[in-house]
Formats: structure tokens, C-alpha cells, sequence
């Protein structure tokens, strides 16, 4: 069976079942030999990852995707090395186009913080790690429980789905914003999620009128968001990782906004990290990572050398093994002039 994503540029494009390494591989990105690869302190890199909101992307300019031209220039400097470059990012797909535009011609990227690995360069999906509908559940009523007035979205590989509580004062209800962020109006569905994802007792999350099955992939969620106004982030991060985190992955990445991002138990950006490397043949210790926020960590921590920027998150930064400038600052790219120069 075959599944509809939408794309960033809005158009739809057919893919395969998700979760298979033969979609993985056949990516089939060269690689440099440990020779010809930039060397840091004596080890090949052959694969830069990175975040983008606040590693690369200014939070001013989020909605924009106006990646600084020395950043862009750093990246591409990387790519015509023959270094492997990849986005490891907390958006969904539908939120790449202003980023892909400015950085020009991108492959893979992995998004939804490890969910979803999408290649821009060919618009298809290459594969997904959606969420469980039971333990989707059990962990929004486990969240209500510990604050009754918080409110949730789902990003599934189609639609937005948006309580109106979570909805209000953002982008989606500002047309210029929305269509700005690359969000058709036909991608969002409104009201409570037990509604518009059918909570039922067949145990698969889908939307009205889709079909389901076994084989069922068409609007399946990579990713619960939940926002509240009764505690500080980390406080909300720490207290839904206590009560829900053996039934899900728990992160967040919006600085100042209490607003938690919920995957799959497994699922965070070193995951899909890792399944790309190996789909590559490139090993752990020959990748270098970038990030800024609690969902950089795992990331940052996997990778054979990390920095986060100097904006970072406390969390981010004691992840990393180093932290360069800040993101303002371009502390992505100065960290690539020197490796590429030899200076590292």
C-alpha cells in the first residue's frame, strides 16, 4: 500500500510503506574514504549533522528560513568536500521549504525529532516510526491528569491536528504566517484530538473518512504536542518524563514555552541519526553533530564530537563536547570553515 505526503513545495507525492532499511539504503549517498575526509584531531568526518532553529536559524527568522549566508556557504563548502551533510530537525516535513530554499538543493532530511526521514532532493518519503495509539493515549490522559488545562496537537505524515486551546495566538490562525511556513489549509484539522483522531477502541489513530487497516500508513502520528501555562518548561519536561516516559519519548525545543514534544518510546534525533549513518556505512565516531535545545541531546551525545552553540540550551551545552559561538553568531559555520581548513 502507498501512502500521500505532503511535500513543501505542496504538491503530493506517492511512497512506500515506511520502516524498511532497503528504503534507507537506497539513498545510496556517497561517502569519502577516511584518506580524502576532512580530519578532526586525526578522525575522518564524513558526516556533518545539524538542528536548525537556533543551531543555524536564527529563532528571529524561523518563520523566514533565512540561514545566514555564511552558514550556507559553510554547508555547501561541506557538501563539495564530499562530506555528507543531513538536518536533524524537530519540524515536520511541510516546515522545510523555507530552510530547503535558502540552503538550496538538500537530500535526507530527518524530521519530527527521528520520526521521519524524507529525501527533498527525490520528494519521497524513505521511511517513518509513528506513535502507538494506545500509548498516544494513555500518555495525553496521564499529561490531563497531572494538568487538566493543557492542551495538545498531533503532527501526523498529513495533517495537523489542532485543539483549539493549542491553536490559539499561533501562526495557524493567521493565513500569511501559515502559508509563510509552507501549512495549507487543508492540512489542519481542529478540535479535541479524541475527535479528530477517532479514539476508538480498534486501536489506530487515523483521521475522518481515511481508511484503515493493517496496512494502514496514510495519517498515522509522528508526533504529540502538548503546551500548558502551569509550569516553566524543564518543569513540565521533567514531570511528564517521570509519569509518561516509559510509554514515550519526551523532548522539547521551544525556548521559553512550555510546550513538550512526544514520539514513539525510542524514537529522538540520535535514532534516526544512526539508522541514516548506518544506511551509509559511516560510523559513529566520523560524525559530528550540532544542536541547541533538550531535543539535540541524545544527538549530540551520540555523535563521535558535538558542539552546541553558545545560545544553547544549559542541557544542550552540557551534552556536547564543545560549544562554539552562538547561533546569531554563526557558530555552525565557523566550527565547518575550520574543520575544512585543517585548523581543527
Amino acid at each position: 500500500m502507498t501512502s500521500q505526503l505532503q511535500t513543501p513545495g505542496g504538491g503530493m507525492s506517492a511512497s512506500a510503506a515506511p520502516t524498511t532499511e532497503s528504503a534507507e539504503a537506497a539513498l545510496n549517498h556517497p561517502v569519502l574514504d577516511d584518506a580524502a575526509a576532512p580530519q578532526l584531531a586525526g578522525t575522518p568526518v564524513k558526516l556533518i549533522a545539524s538542528d536548525i532553529d537556533g543551531t543555524i536559524l536564527s529563532y528571529k527568522l524561523t518563520a523566514s528560513g533565512a540561514v545566514s549566508p555564511r552558514t550556507v556557504e559553510a554547508f555547501q563548502a561541506a557538501s563539495e568536500a564530499g562530506v555528507v551533510v543531513v538536518l536533524v530537525t524537530g519540524r515536520p516535513v511541510r516546515n522545510m521549504r523555507p530552510v530547503s530554499d535558502t540552503l538550496g538543493e538538500i537530500g535526507p532530511v530527518i524530521c519530527s525529532n527521528g520520526a521521519v526521514m524524507y529525501d527533498l532532493a527525490q520528494d519521497r518519503l524513505v521511511s517513518s516510526w509513528p506513535m502507538q495509539a494506545e500509548a498516544l493515549f494513555s500518555a495525553k490522559d496521564i499529561i490531563l491528569d497531572l494538568d487538566p488545562g493543557a492542551f495538545f496537537a498531533a503532527e501526523t505524515l498529513e495533517h495537523l491536528h489542532l485543539e483549539d486551546g493549542f491553536a490559539k495566538d499561533s501562526l495557524f490562525y493567521d493565513d500569511a504566517k501559515r502559508k509563510g511556513a509552507g501549512i495549507g489549509e487543508e492540512q489542519l484539522l481542529f478540535g479535541p484530538l479524541d475527535e479528530t483522531l477517532e479514539r476508538g477502541t480498534r486501536g489506530e489513530v487515523r483521521t475522518p473518512d481515511s481508511e484503515v487497516g493493517q496496512d494502514h500508513v496514510a495519517d498515522r502520528v509522528v508526533k504529540l504536542l502538548v503546551k500548558t501555562h502551569s509550569m516553566d518548561p524543564d518543569t513540565f519536561l521533567a514531570e511528564v518524563r517521570r509519569r509518561a516516559g516509559h510509554l514515550v519519548s519526551v523532548t522539547h525545543s521551544a525556548p521559553g514555552v512550555s510546550l513538550l514534544e512526544l514520539a514513539a518510546k525510542g524514537i529522538n534525533k540520535a535514532a534516526g541519526l544512526q539508522r541514516f549513518a548506518t544506511s551509509l556505512g559511516v560510523n559513529q565516531q566520523n560524525v559530528v553533530a550540532f544542536g541547541d535545545m533538550p531535543n539535540d541531546i541524545e544527538m549530540l551525545q551520540w555523535a563521535g564530537t558535538s558542539w552546541a552553540v553558545g545560545s544553547a540550551h544549559p542541557m544542550a551545552r552540557a551534552a556536547a563536547n564543545h560549544v562554539t559561538s552562538s547561533c546569531d553568531d554563526d557558530g555552525v559555520a565557523v566550527i565547518i570553515e575550520k574543520l575544512l581548513a585543517g585548523q581543527l
